[in-house]
Formats: C-alpha cells, sequence, structure tokens
C-alpha cells in the first residue's frame, strides 16, 4: 500500500511538473479579425504568427481567429478591456469614442500616401493619444496595417459631388463614415455589410464605399456597374489588447511582438497593394465602368464639413493633422 501511496505521489509530482513546465514554455495569444481566411490581412497574421514563434522560440503562439469567430469587434474588445489574452484589430472610427483626436487619423482626405499616414502613427504626437488610450484599458500594439483604399461604387455614374445628390450610400455604423458620405454629397444609410447586396437589388440604398478587394468579394458589382476612384480614405487598422494583458508580458516577450509586427506590416501593405490591383482588374472584367473623379472637388467639399463637424476634436485637429503630414 505504501509502494502504492509513493508511486502516486511521484506520478503526481511528475504530472504537475509537467504542467507546470508547459505553462511556462508557451504564451498562448489569440488573434482575432473579421477578415476571411485567405484575404491579405489573414496572410499577414500568418505571418506575423510564424514570426513570433520562431523568434521567442516557440514561447509566444499566435491562436488566430478570422470571419469574427470570437464575436464582433466590440465584443472582442470588451473581451480585451477585461484582461482575456487577446490581440484584435479595431479601427480609428471606433477608438475616437475613448480618445476623440484618434477619429482624425482615417478622416476622408487627410492624405494620399499610406507612408505617410505611417510615419505620423510613430511620431510623438501619435505617442502621446495612444498613452491616453491606455487609461482606458486599451493598448495599441500596431498603428499601422494597411486596410485599403476607399472608393465607391454606384448604380449612377459619380464624377463629382454634385453627382451624389440623393444618392444613398451605404457605410458601416460610425459617425466618421456618416460625415464624410454627408460631405461627399450623398445620403449616408448605416447597414451590416451582409445586408448590402439586397439592399442594392431591392433598392434600399444605390451604392457603397470600400477597397476594391472588398467590392469585388462581395459580388456588388453585380447590381451597381459603376466605381468612382475617389480614393476618399487611405485606410489603416490598428491591432490592439487590453492594457492589463499586455503589462503581464515580459519587456522580452513584448518586444518579439512589436519587432516581428513591422515585418508583418511591409508584408500586408504588399498583399493589399497586390490585390487591390487585381480586384480593379476583375470589376473591370465584370463589366464595371471604373471612373476617375475630380479629386479636387472632392477634397473641397468634404475638408471643412469634416474640420467642423466633431466638436470633441482639438481645435483645427484636421487642418493641424494635414500639416503634420506634408511634413513627412
Amino acid at each position: 500500500m505504501k509502494l502504492l501511496t509513493k508511486s502516486f505521489k511521484t506520478l503526481l509530482s511528475v504530472s504537475l511538473l509537467g504542467l507546470s513546465v508547459n505553462a511556462l514554455a508557451e504564451t498562448e495569444i489569440m488573434i482575432a479579425y473579421g477578415n476571411q481566411p485567405g484575404e491579405p490581412i489573414d496572410k499577414a497574421m500568418h505571418f506575423w504568427a510564424d514570426k513570433v514563434k520562431e523568434k521567442s522560440n516557440g514561447d509566444i503562439v499566435f491562436k488566430l481567429f478570422p470571419s469574427s469567430q470570437l464575436g464582433s469587434e466590440t465584443e472582442v474588445m470588451e473581451q480585451a478591456k477585461f484582461g482575456s489574452n487577446i490581440i484584435t484589430i479595431s479601427d480609428y472610427g471606433a477608438l475616437m469614442d475613448l480618445v476623440p483626436d484618434l477619429g482624425v487619423i482615417n478622416a476622408p482626405y487627410i492624405s494620399q500616401s499610406f507612408e505617410k499616414k505611417s510615419k505620423l502613427l510613430h511620431s510623438d504626437w501619435f505617442k502621446d493619444l495612444s498613452s491616453k488610450l491606455d487609461k482606458h484599458d486599451v493598448h495599441i500594439i500596431v498603428p499601422d496595417v494597411v486596410y485599403g483604399t476607399r472608393h465607391l461604387l454606384t448604380k449612377k455614374l459619380v464624377t463629382k459631388p454634385e453627382d451624389l445628390k440623393g444618392v444613398k450610400v451605404r457605410v458601416q455604423h460610425s459617425r466618421l463614415f456618416l460625415e464624410t458620405i454627408k460631405a461627399m454629397g450623398g445620403v449616408p444609410t448605416p447597414m451590416s455589410l451582409s445586408d448590402v447586396y439586397p439592399g442594392l437589388s431591392e433598392g434600399i440604398i444605390d451604392g457603397l464605399e470600400n477597397p476594391a478587394v472588398v467590392l469585388f468579394g462581395g459580388k456588388f458589382y453585380e447590381v451597381a456597374k459603376n466605381l468612382s476612384l475617389t480614393a476618399h480614405t487611405k485606410h489603416m487598422s490598428p491591432f490592439v489588447a487590453g492594457t492589463t494583458f499586455w503589462n503581464s508580458l515580459t519587456l522580452e516577450q513584448q518586444k518579439i511582438i512589436v519587432d516581428t509586427s513591422r515585418e508583418m506590416v511591409a508584408l500586408g501593405a504588399t498583399l493589399i497593394n497586390d490585390a487591390e490591383k487585381e480586384a480593379l482588374d476583375k470589376l473591370k472584367a465584370a463589366g464595371v465602368t471604373i471612373t476617375e473623379v475630380d479629386l479636387p472637388a472632392f477634397e473641397k467639399a468634404v475638408g471643412g464639413v469634416i474640420s467642423t463637424g466633431f466638436p470633441e476634436w482639438s481645435p483645427n485637429l484636421y487642418k493641424n493633422v494635414q500639416e503634420k503630414l506634408e511634413q513627412f
């Protein structure tokens, strides 16, 4: 009996030791995003996961959850804020609810250069905004993931702001996008992306705005045949974590995640650029009329409205950030 008891204790000790070693050997982090498998963002996440595992010698393991498997962006953000081991894609339009000035990052016509915006997102000005976000339990890990250039796909031909009068354009549920389409001359209509195709078919909306990859992937070209290259937003997305969870990682782990993210951002930008060119070719082949627009007219129409449309922003924020971007 004593022999059995001793053997059991030995087995239990070995098991517990094994669990302890495994626990110390691996930090698992869930990576949440709404993009589908095979899309540029998803490919970039797989690359990032491989690099993190390699550089950490297997200490950090990313578990990828595409297609909003962990819930909507809002739901996942709440999980992150409560301390879950999650890194998730976010949107500056949503983060402006916590730190208002962050909303200017993806404001329309703030810049036509992803490179300049990336430099802005690594400036002291941005670091100050990011530190304010930490006080709301959200930490920005990667500020500048390229998401795409947003254009207009409509049933009627649009070349100037006046052409959008009375045109109902689907937007996501964001004040920034509401104000953008309103300033461009259209009628912003908030709607889930999954409802856009039937909305176009039934005449509830007359068009939508999104990067070309999304416009082709959703097959919206089957019911809207005019693509206007408004390029109203060079859209960048941050990846964030809950501040509590981020601070629970060692400085070495944080450095590995941040350092490898730079390679991921570069790869993602290339993938997005290639995918957008391919999507434009496919849209044209599908019978879509692709039209250059009067960009100065759109920029003029939008600038004044956006400058005054958000009283919670710092004074002259839109103009001041444009000037900062021009210096890069």
